[in-house]
């Protein structure tokens, strides 16, 4: 389903095969179940869906899968926000206009002890009181959040223990907001599944590539993403790569620009920039019928756009684009997905978790863990604590 395509890479790839374990991680082998889901079907969960605006809180893996199927599907008939951020002004605005009437949260936090996640809720709960609009996912142990749950009897669904936040897409944390979205989860996960049990002959080159890349001084990784719907998807993909393999000296940089807009803001950098980075150019085959007519008033420096569509016009702008990096930056890839479906979206979350993972092992380092970032919440607490 997804392909990789060379421009200036190194024909002879160091192939590496993965360890079988990948596989068998909980993040991925969830796709083959379906039991997990049974949850969705709590009718208290049922009558929280009736709410026709869902706000969700959460932060990072808790929020930025369930914004990928969004993306890709924001045509459900309720209106959803994602609240990721503790921005004053944003949060100002989103609970200024608030029908308590009309509106249930989801909060989302696998320690159940995310600050951010936390402080939401608490605003949200001097706006609303009632117990039947309040939704958690957290793990099923202590922390602030089964607290609050238990003590003001709120629906709690468990956050799968063994999988962690950038990982948990294909657990309920993906898969509640899909439902909402009007997706069916299985199709997500299907879709993983597919791309789970098929050849690994991409995803190891995938891999290869960006390894071999940071070898060559090439540690920053380009996701150049030619569709709106998939914009999401390159925030994902930044935090996997991100908190996977930054450890120990070492790591990728994920870097997103979005085709063809930021060809006009970023691109002059990596034409004529520090050669240091490594490209991957997303294009999902779209079909249109936009179209540039027969007659149109077209000046003569733009008749070759005549009776093209926009998809045309799309593709040869990320073609072209891809063309001209690749005259500079000798590591340059294109995975072209079909027009994105349910399945389509499950594949490509697959895909890059798989890769991701292959690389950390590739550079020598736990995929799984995250030991820096902790230090960052400890002298914040700490900040808080003495201005009290």
């Amino acid at each position: 389903m997804l392909h990789n395509q060379f421009i200036l890479f190194p024909r002879e790839l160091p192939k590496q095969k993965f360890p079988n374990d990948i596989a068998a991680s909980d993040c991925f082998s969830i796709v083959k179940s379906k039991e997990d889901l049974d949850v969705l079907e709590n009718p208290r969960l049922k009558k929280w869906m009736r709410n026709r605006q869902i706000i969700i809180c959460g932060v990072g893996g808790s929020s930025l899968g369930g914004q990928c199927v969004h993306a890709a599907f924001p045509n459900g008939d309720r209106s959803i926000k994602f609240v990721n951020n503790l921005d004053p002004t944003t949060l100002n605005k989103v609970f200024s206009e608030i029908n308590p009437e009309e509106t249930g949260f989801l909060c989302i936090s696998k320690s159940g002890e995310t600050l951010e996640t936390v402080c939401q809720v608490l605003l949200a709960m001097d706006l609303i009181k009632e117990k039947d609009k309040f939704v958690f996912i957290t793990e099923n142990k202590p922390s602030s959040l089964r607290k609050i749950a238990d003590e003001f009897d709120f629906l709690c669904l468990d956050h799968p223990r063994t999988i962690g936040g950038r990982f948990s897409v294909f657990s309920i944390v993906g898969m509640l907001p899909a439902l909402l979205c009007g997706v069916d989860p299985l199709k997500i996960r299907s879709g993983g599944r597919e791309a789970l049990e098929g050849s690994w002959d991409s995803i190891e080159e995938g891999a290869s590539f960006v390894s071999t890349s940071f070898q060559n001084d090439c540690a920053q990784h380009v996701s150049f993403v030619y569709s709106d719907k998939l914009a999401a998807f390159g925030a994902w993909l930044a935090q996997l790569y991100g908190e996977s393999s930054g450890k120990s000296g070492v790591g990728v940089t994920p870097l997103t620009a979005i085709g063809s807009a930021d060809q006009h803001s970023q691109l002059q950098l990596y034409l004529d920039g520090k050669k240091d980075k490594c490209f991957t150019f997303f294009l999902e085959k779209q079909k249109t019928s936009l179209k540039i007519s027969e007659d149109a008033a077209l000046p003569a420096s733009f008749s070759y756009l005549k009776n093209k569509t926009m998809a045309d016009v799309f593709e040869a702008q990320c073609i072209a684009t891809m063309t001209a990096v690749g005259e500079k930056c000798s590591f340059v890839r294109k995975i072209e997905i079909p027009e994105i479906t349910p399945e389509v979206l499950g594949a490509l979350f697959m895909r890059f978790m798989l890769e991701a993972v292959g690389v950390c092992r590739l550079m020598g380092v736990d995929p799984f863990n995250q030991p820096a970032v902790e230090r960052g919440k400890i002298l914040a607490k700490n900040l808080l604590k003495d201005r009290l």
